[in-house]
């Protein structure tokens, strides 16, 4: 926080923060981040399969905001997990390249062929794959047509919502978790311990695997680097 303090004002990452507060206190909660999310979500899912020996078979975004991965074969403990904790990362890993403004170009190009290169392998409704599409057009358009100094401002703006989205999304999993829905932590739950283990115990691990890794990344953003230096 100290060094978040230190940024100057016109730092991307401040001014991204500064609006994504305004919004959040004027009530407006952006569809379009949310779906950003999503799809963070459901990818990391299968990606989480690719890694573990299995493959994704499709995944689906609905116009609610809310998504479906289908999975098969694969490690299904580090599966389930995948979806909230690869949001917090990727939320962390925003971060860190908005604080650190290096090889911005290169990020936003990766992150739209990211989202075009599995929308056009994966999603199987018309609703997702015009959100894949859209956001990987849009990120091109930003890294192909813009200024380093806005391109760290997308980033940073990215970065704060996919935080903001992924730790909410972490509530509702807590929340949901004692009840009926069927969430990830009630899959965990069925799949690994037939049950036994009630779902809350693995939404709490999952938050807390979820947040250590977004506030790692998160400090690593903000680190200055000379106590980095003397550390390694």
């Amino acid at each position: 926080m100290r060094r978040l303090l230190t940024l100057p004002i016109g730092h991307p990452l401040v001014l991204a923060i500064a609006l994504s507060v305004l919004l959040t206190w004027s009530g407006h909660n952006l569809w379009v981040d949310q779906l950003f999310v999503t799809f963070l979500h459901e990818a990391c899912h299968g990606l989480a399969a690719l890694l573990t020996g299995g493959r994704l078979v499709q995944f689906t975004i609905s116009p609610d905001a809310s998504g479906l991965a289908l999975t098969q074969g694969g490690i299904r403990a580090i599966i389930l997990m995948a979806g909230y904790v690869g949001s917090c990362v990727w939320g962390g890993a925003l971060l860190f390249a908005s604080a650190k403004r290096q090889h911005d170009g290169w990020i936003i190009a990766g992150l739209a062929g990211f989202f075009m290169l599995f929308s056009l392998l994966f999603v199987r409704n018309v609703f997702g794959l015009m959100v894949g599409v859209s956001w990987g057009l849009a990120l091109t358009a930003v890294g192909w047509f813009t200024t380093g100094y806005f391109r760290a401002f997308v980033l940073g703006f990215l970065a704060v919502r996919t935080s903001v989205n992924a730790t909410g999304d972490l509530a509702t999993l807590l929340h949901l978790s004692t009840g009926l829905v069927v969430t990830d932590a009630q899959l965990m739950s069925q799949e690994l311990t037939l049950g036994l283990v009630p779902p809350i115990v693995f939404a709490v691990a999952i938050a807390l695997v979820a947040l250590l890794a977004f506030f790692g990344a998160a400090w690593l953003a903000f680190v200055p680097k000379r106590r980095l230096t003397r550390q390694l």
